[in-house]
Formats: C-alpha cells, sequence, structure tokens
C-alpha cells in the first residue's frame, strides 16, 4: 500500500518550484522535485519519520510554493537556511523542519530548538 496525500495545495504557477529551486541555485534530486510539485503543502499517510537516534517524529505537512499559503517555502528557506547546505522540504508536527542535505545528498531533520540536524534513516519520499 501506498501513500496517499490529503489537503494538497494545487500550484497557483506551474513551474513555481522550479523557478524557486533556479532562482536559488538549488539543484534536487528529480524525484523530490516531482513530489513537491505533486503534493504542494499536503499531508502524507504514513507520518513517521525515524532518525539515526532511533527517535521518532511525525511528518505534519510539505512546505507550499503558493506565496500566500500559511507554511509556504518562501518564509522558511530565505531566514532559515539560505547560508546552510540543508534545504527545507516539509514540516514535522513539533516545528521542525525534513530538510535535504545538499552537501551529502541525504534527507535530514533539522531540529529547531536545539539547531542541530540529523539524518533520517527511513525512505520517507520512496512513493
Amino acid at each position: 500500500m501506498g501513500i496517499t496525500w490529503k489537503y494538497v495545495k494545487p500550484l497557483r504557477e506551474a513551474n513555481a518550484v522550479k523557478n524557486f529551486l533556479e532562482q536559488h541555485g538549488v539543484n534536487l534530486p528529480a524525484r523530490l522535485i516531482e513530489i513537491m510539485e505533486n503534493y504542494n503543502g499536503g499531508r502524507p499517510s504514513e507520518k513517521a519519520i525515524i532518525t539515526a537516534s532511533q527517535r521518532e517524529y511525525v511528518f505534519k505537512s510539505m512546505l507550499s510554493y503558493n506565496r500566500n499559503d500559511k507554511e509556504t517555502i518562501y518564509c522558511v528557506y530565505p531566514d532559515l537556511f539560505k547560508e546552510s547546505s540543508l534545504f527545507p522540504i516539509a514540516s514535522d508536527s513539533a516545528g521542525n523542519f525534513i530538510c535535504y542535505d545538499l552537501k551529502l545528498k541525504m534527507y535530514a531533520l533539522y531540529n529547531h530548538e536545539t539547531d542541530q540536524c540529523e539524518a533520517i534513516t527511513n525512505n520517507i519520499f520512496e512513493l
């Protein structure tokens, strides 16, 4: 049984994801870009995120590429991640961010309280 998505917000601009990535010089895997475009702002049915320390977090929703949505990449990326190798793609229920590490080419969880990052060990985007 595959992952299903709820509350997906259609992109208001067809190329919003690719335009944003190009504007900021971010290179992500094609499959991840496809997921970001297809499930913009959506919430997955499979919510468990397991980190390298065996901690479990709850996947809340993908970040949106619509400027006026509540949780958008436009509010998160420039302020919090512009100077790091992390690119935020989703949030968890505690306000942390699920990211793609551009240097290490892996998914990671950024903890906003500790300002630390930890590898995600389960394949959260292998749909």
